[in-house]
């Protein structure tokens, strides 16, 4: 899973857990309603909760349906995806999910075409638009300046268009199902992390130099089968609006919220591994790159405005995502670094976790149910030449109220400019 990607909760799993564990028996129901990398949602599976989980992002539907929809290594069919070549596994039979199977299939996903897969269209999409030697890389930024993108060397953005070819191709041709899929992307966009030219997100891209890390071959490891023990009877949005997505989960114990908090659009920030979860099913690859923009080179018509980007609507989303739950508990998580409340370039100010701890005070919850518990930890920077910096995280704890009425008077919190 993404380790670089804002608001990772790899830190505080251990506390939010514990959070959620006198609110729910093994085999409850938990919401991830802002699931992005699914850390949560993995480790909430791993401790033995069913699991809905969505975010706005394809990408996160990838790594749900790799990492909660398989308990154990999926069956690969072999001889087909090989092209009818051999395989080196002496396992008899075509269906066949030991390790070494896997580890031949990732390890032939970023190789060389061979003579046995003519059905295959290769394409060089990431070649030719997001590496500096690609044809249809250029750009002109807003200020004028002409440059063209960098986020891969050649050598590795050719890697990524035969995976992604043979991706599309498979998938296709039936050749493998959607857990087999999304599993196999997951592991594509875990090894691309590690070799983009990128300090964080994938926004933009240094101008002058290439990462250290974005110079070494691109590899793809072995599926983590540590990842996917538990059931795998779990609830998968795919890339919905949050808001709506709660209106069709069932009863649950838990609705756990890690909404964003500052004017960030995650569908431009991680536009690239939206596109590597979407590519096998674009009908016309040509006219959707046709109609990327902007130095970056995102196609918009992918691209999704939260209103918890939005100071102004953030805490009216807050109660509205709340309210349309049916769920007896909620859980959030916050941080007071950069976001609406203010820029944290002095420090932390406390704002947010006022108007936070008088949201949780309002009528839609329990009277004398809030908690507020506070998780000191390092802030990632996403660029380069910044120190990180000790951040409280703050995980908020209410019970719903039964019947629960939309408050009166909402919280309209105070902007600062330097926040955006």
């Amino acid at each position: 899973m993404l380790q670089r990607y804002i608001g990772n909760k790899n830190a505080l799993i251990q506390e939010l857990l514990a959070a959620v564990q006198p609110l729910a028996a093994p085999g409850d129901l938990v919401c991830d309603a802002f699931s992005g990398s699914v850390a949560v949602s993995v480790a909430l599976k791993s401790a033995g909760y069913r699991v809905a989980t969505n975010d706005i992002n394809l990408l996160s539907w990838v790594f749900a349906i790799a990492y909660l929809k398989n308990s154990s290594l999926p069956a690969l069919d072999m001889p087909a995806l090989l092209g009818g070549r051999t395989a080196k596994s002496t396992k008899t039979g075509s269906q066949c999910n030991r390790i070494e199977d896997w580890s031949e299939i990732v390890e032939h996903l970023i190789a060389a075409p061979s003579s046995f897969e003519s059905k295959i269209e290769w394409r060089q999409d990431f070649f030719d638009y997001y590496c500096e030697e690609g044809a249809k890389s250029s750009f002109l930024s807003s200020r004028g300046k002409a440059g063209r993108r960098r986020f891969f060397t050649a050598a590795n953005a050719k890697a990524i268009d035969r995976a992604l070819s043979r991706i599309r191709y498979w998938w296709r041709a039936n050749i493998i199902d959607e857990n087999v899929r999304c599993l196999l992307t997951a592991r594509l966009l875990d090894g691309i992390e590690k070799r983009s030219n990128t300090q964080g997100t994938y926004h933009d891209f240094p101008r002058d130099f290439y990462d250290s890390r974005a110079l070494r071959p691109l590899c793809i490891e072995v599926p983590e089968t540590s990842l996917m023990q538990g059931r795998s009877d779990h609830i998968v949005g795919k890339a919905e609006d949050s808001l709506e997505f709660v209106r069709r989960v069932p009863d649950h114990a838990v609705l756990y919220l890690d909404p964003p908090y500052n004017f960030r659009q995650y569908t431009s920030y991680y536009f690239l591994p939206n596109i590597v979860a979407r590519y096998p099913d674009i009908d016309s690859l040509d006219d959707y790159f046709a109609n990327v923009k902007f130095v970056r080179g995102q196609n918009m018509d992918d691209d999704f405005t939260s209103s918890f980007c939005k100071s102004a609507q953030f805490i009216s989303s807050l109660e509205r995502i709340i309210m349309r739950s049916r769920c007896r508990h909620v859980v959030m998580s916050y941080f007071d670094g950069k976001n609406h409340w203010g820029s944290f370039k002095a420090g932390p100010d406390g704002q947010g976790r006022k108007h936070l701890e008088e949201f949780f005070k309002s009528s839609i919850f329990v009277p004398g149910t809030m908690r507020c518990i506070p998780v000191e930890r390092l802030n990632y920077q996403s660029y380069g030449g910044y120190q990180a910096k000790s951040v409280s995280e703050y995980i908020f704890i209410a019970e719903k109220a039964r019947k629960p009425h939309s408050s009166r008077k909402l919280i309209r919190p105070r902007v600062e400019e330097s926040a955006i």
